[in-house]
Order: C-alpha cells, then sequence, then structure tokens
C-alpha cells in the first residue's frame, strides 16, 4: 500500500514537472513571439510605415509616452508623418506576464533618439510596457506605456 502511493506521488509530481516545463517553454515562446511583434512596430515607426502601424495597433488602443503626452491609435497614425526615430536600442533583458490567457504584458528597457517636426534630436532611455489583447487569434498591441529611467 505504501509502495503505492509512492508511485502515485511520483507519478503526480512527474506529470507537474512536465505541466511546468511545458509551460514556461510556451511562455518562452509567447515572449519571442510578442518581442518580434514590438520590434515591428519599431521598424514601422522607423519607416514611417501608417500602413504596418495600423495592423498593429488596436482600434481601441492607448500610447501614453515618457513625457505623459497620450495618444489613440488615430491621433498617433497622424503624428506618425512628423515623427523621426533615429535611433534604437533595446535591452535583451525583456520578460512577458501573462494577466489572461488572451492579455499579456511585455517589459523592456529602451533608448531612442528621435525628432519630431524637424526639431532638435531628443533621446528618451524608458522602461516600456507594452499590453497585447489576443482578438481572433491575432496579437494586437492595445496599451503602450514608457516610464522613464534617469
Amino acid at each position: 500500500m505504501i509502495a503505492r502511493r509512492s508511485m502515485i506521488g511520483a507519478a503526480a509530481a512527474a506529470v507537474a514537472m512536465v505541466s511546468a516545463t511545458s509551460q514556461a517553454q510556451d511562455t518562452a515562446k509567447l515572449r519571442e513571439e510578442l518581442m518580434a511583434l514590438e520590434k515591428g512596430s519599431w521598424e514601422f515607426l522607423r519607416d514611417n510605415n501608417a500602413e504596418g502601424m495600423r495592423g498593429f495597433l488596436a482600434d481601441d488602443g492607448l500610447l501614453i509616452f515618457e513625457d505623459g503626452k497620450r495618444y489613440n491609435k488615430r491621433e498617433f497614425l497622424a503624428l506618425m508623418k512628423d515623427f523621426k526615430l533615429i535611433n534604437l536600442t533595446i535591452e535583451p533583458t525583456y520578460a512577458v506576464r501573462m494577466i489572461s490567457p488572451d492579455v499579456a504584458t511585455l517589459l523592456y528597457r529602451v533608448t531612442y533618439t528621435s525628432t519630431f517636426k524637424g526639431g532638435a534630436a531628443e533621446t528618451a532611455k524608458v522602461i516600456s510596457s507594452s499590453v497585447y489583447v489576443r482578438r481572433d487569434n491575432k496579437w494586437w498591441g492595445i496599451l503602450y506605456q514608457e516610464t522613464p529611467i534617469k
């Protein structure tokens, strides 16, 4: 009887270990998938690709930048024509946090230099938080927020 209980306990532990490993692999895969989308959104910005950005941002998306300015999708797409991304460095220590099966937050540090309407170049060093929502089996950027790093 004791041997049988030990075998059942060992089997349960093995199932839990396999489940945890599978979950970690799924999270790592999602982390890379969302970071690829995030890097793509920066490329849309750099290339002034409003159509690409339109396909990235959810219609109810919101972007909040390090200076506190907020933009909805329509406002941000309009702003892109006057924005020039000069330089971008994303640190490799990014992370993903699952909020639900269809909502995830990507956290990372980025330094970028940009100009607006041909003004002086400014460099921002920030912690970025991007919330993604999965709708119709597609991940959409729904909230982007920056916090300055001093």
